[in-house]
């Protein structure tokens, strides 16, 4: 008996030899086996974005550009009180993607209400609708309502359920009538369309398309403290974008102007509440002093006296200044504020100072200290009057003319062709998609093989030298016997070089009897058997291809022929070998069917008939090829196995898990049947002739 060859090989088990280097062209072998698939994932991935772009509705962009100006109005007072109103431009992007400036909008523009012909698979109702107002109850919003066109702008609105809501006319408010179940009221003010035209008509709730336009515009600043600030909106429908983005600027712009003036006429509102009694106090004043000069003649003050009274006319206009200035802030900031608490401390002074003076007018005679009173009480309401007059009168002024601190720099603009989907764009993914996903199919499904791909790594793990390397054949090509009808096949290729190996190692045999297994089913015994036993009578050797799977074998469907009487016939002494053996005319192949499928399989093939037959046709023929079950599934392998001069493993390529490779082996062994070489079938290869998993193609000219 031979033993196995070693199983550790160190130059051929190296592992940056096989498993863990990266193989460039093994990598290109799985993409050219892969390339049907790959193909096909990229015309789905291409089909898929033409349908997107056949189905998805252009969306185009406007444009529009505001300047914020961050410096001062240089308008003196009014720069003052409107110095705080100057935010950063991150402030006015907030602004004007508020719900209250975007409310505004959906209110002028009607964004709320949604109005289009009905459209249904392969028909289209053309037609014009205007709507210019509609109110539904909550429980209505945003389901659509169908408007059917009547004769002369006739319409009738029907409720989602299709039941009528309201009869109308366009151009006049229609109600739907008391009782009715829905509260609705509509108005049309454009209608042309032919009788029997439907329309949907959808009362949106205003938050939601708030909210949706909050989502769709985009606000930035054009490069850094420039206060050029870009608004950008998306949408289906140019003029409505344009619209849209228009009255948002010129919202915010309003809006900007009313929000710098809000200080001026709260100001001036002040002010003309105080003029009022100024001027009853002036009047007042007025009046007492002429009644005292009219009662006690006119009286000149000493220059101490008009002294004291110029200064204490000073500080009253000072006080009464400051207590307005008081009351103005009181408006706009808290107590705690630096600025009133600054204010408080300088009214405190004054009245220190007005009470020092007032005991300084005590110190006058009578009669000066009444005329001083009365001079001082006229002459401080005249300035103060005078004073709040004229300061009035510049916020009258500065109110009309005031201007924003923004301006609309460009018009908003529609980009002529739609900025999505992009043609080129979509195509150019489609293709990287599709490329990517077959790629990574392939890859994927080479990794997900449990079985050994590499007929090297085979060999240098088992220790067994791989005699032949057969290329994938197609379904309809293993069905054939190639060698009979492609001679140039790669596969026959392949097994023309197995022949020469097996006349060398049958040189060291003990007998001409060839035996063939494999691990499991499906991996092409039978094929191989079949093919090779043609090489090999090619060759002039008389030989006999002999099928022992007596529990379903398939050798004759490569003959195209019946079973018949066969190998079990023979060995149950039914018929003799010659009656069974068939011929082929005009080759010196011979083969024996499996015959009629015997009950006790393993008996017959244990018995000593079937020693006798075996040696009997070693005697009779050159050789003997013997087709045998998987030795996993079945011990008949081994049983056979016992016979043969020399045993061969059959395995498929990228089927077997190298364990299910090594226990196949193992059992052979354990039954005293070695295995001396393994062919590696249904390789993958290429159709250029390039290397692929080892093996090389050669295609031989065409005549014609």
């Amino acid at each position: 008996m031979t033993s196995a060859p070693s199983r550790e090989d160190p130059a051929r088990s190296n592992p940056g030899a096989t498993e863990d280097e990266i193989d460039l062209r093994g990598h290109l072998g799985i993409l050219l086996e892969s390339r049907g698939s790959i193909l096909v994932m990229l015309v789905l991935t291409l089909v898929a974005g033409s349908l997107y772009l056949l189905v998805s509705p252009p969306v185009y962009r406007a444009n529009a550009v505001l300047q914020i100006d961050k410096k001062g109005s240089r308008l003196g007072e009014l720069d003052e009180l409107l110095a705080e109103l100057s935010g950063e431009v991150s402030t006015e992007i907030e602004i004007i993607s508020s719900r209250t400036l975007l409310g505004k909008v959906v209110d002028e523009l009607q964004l709320d209400v949604e109005a289009r012909p009905r459209r249904f698979p392969f028909t289209s109702e053309e037609g014009r609708l205007q709507v210019k107002q509609v109110s539904v109850p909550p429980e209505l919003e945003e389901l659509p309502l169908t408007l059917v066109a009547g004769e002369a702008g006739a319409y009738t609105l029907l409720a989602p359920d299709s039941q009528p809501i309201l009869d109308g006319r366009a151009g006049e408010p229609a109600t739907a009538p008391p009782g009715s179940r829905w509260q609705v009221e509509l108005l049309v003010s454009e209608l042309d369309a032919r009788p029997g035209t439907r329309f949907q008509v959808i009362r949106r709730a205003r938050l939601e398309v708030v909210e949706e336009l909050q989502r769709t515009l985009r606000l930035s600043e054009k490069g850094n403290n420039t206060g050029v600030l870009s608004v950008v909106l998306e949408g289906e429908d140019p003029p409505r974008l344009s619209a849209t983005l228009g009255a948002i600027a010129r919202h915010y712009v309003r809006q900007n102007v009313e929000r710098r003036s809000e200080e001026v006429e709260r100001t001036l509102a002040f002010l003309n509440t105080q003029l009022p009694g100024l001027r009853e106090e002036l009047e007042r004043a007025e009046g007492a002093l002429s009644a005292h000069r009219a009662g006690s003649g006119i009286v000149d003050l000493g220059l101490e006296a008009q002294a004291i009274l110029d200064r204490s006319v000073d500080i009253e206009k000072s006080i009464s200044a400051l207590s307005l200035e008081r009351s103005e802030l009181r408006q706009r900031f808290t107590g705690n504020h630096p600025v009133l608490i600054t204010t408080k401390h300088k009214l405190e002074r004054l009245q220190a100072d007005r009470a020092a003076i007032n005991a300084q007018l005590k110190g006058l005679p009578s009669a000066e200290l009444k005329s001083a009173q009365l001079m001082r009480d006229v002459t401080v309401s005249t300035e103060l009057f005078l004073q709040l007059n004229n300061k009035a009168q510049e916020y009258r002024v500065l109110k009309s003319s005031i201007a924003g601190n923004a301006r609309i720099l460009d018009e908003p603009v529609v980009s002529r062709l739609p900025v999505r989907p992009s043609k080129p764009g979509v195509i150019a993914l489609s293709l990287v998609l599709g490329l990517t996903l077959g790629v990574a199919h392939a890859f994927a499904r080479q990794a997900l093989r449990k079985g050994v791909s590499d007929p090297a790594v085979v060999e240098a793990r088992l220790g067994v030298p791989i005699h032949a390397t057969l290329p994938l054949a197609s379904n309809r090509e293993a069905r054939a016997l190639l060698a009979q009808t492609h001679p140039h096949h790669p596969v026959t290729e392949s097994l023309r070089g197995l022949r020469t190996r097996l006349q060398l190692a049958m040189r060291d045999s003990p007998n001409n009897v060839i035996a063939l297994t494999g691990p499991s089913p499906g991996v092409g015994t039978s094929f191989v058997a079949l093919n090779l036993a043609w090489v090999l009578a090619d060759s002039g050797k008389r030989v006999l291809l002999v099928d022992a799977n007596l529990r379903g074998g398939t050798l004759h469907r490569g003959f195209r022929a019946e079973p018949a009487r066969g190998l079990s016939e023979v060995l149950g002494g039914t018929i003799g070998l010659e009656e069974a053996v068939r011929h082929i005319p005009g080759q010196s192949l011979s083969w024996l069917s499996t015959g009629a499928l015997p009950p006790n399989p393993t008996e017959l093939l244990l018995s000593d008939a079937f020693t006798a037959l075996v040696a009997r046709m070693s005697a009779t023929y050159d050789l003997v090829l013997i087709d045998t079950p998987p030795i996993l599934a079945v011990t008949d392998a081994a049983l056979v196995g016992r016979h043969a001069g020399l045993n061969l493993a059959v395995v498929r390529a990228g089927v077997h898990p190298m364990r299910e490779l090594g226990a196949a082996l193992h059992r052979l062994e354990q039954d005293g049947v070695p295995v001396r070489g393994i062919i590696f079938n249904g390789v993958p290869r290429s159709s250029a002739g390039r290397v692929v998993s080892g093996i090389y193609q050669y295609d031989y000219p065409t005549t014609g």
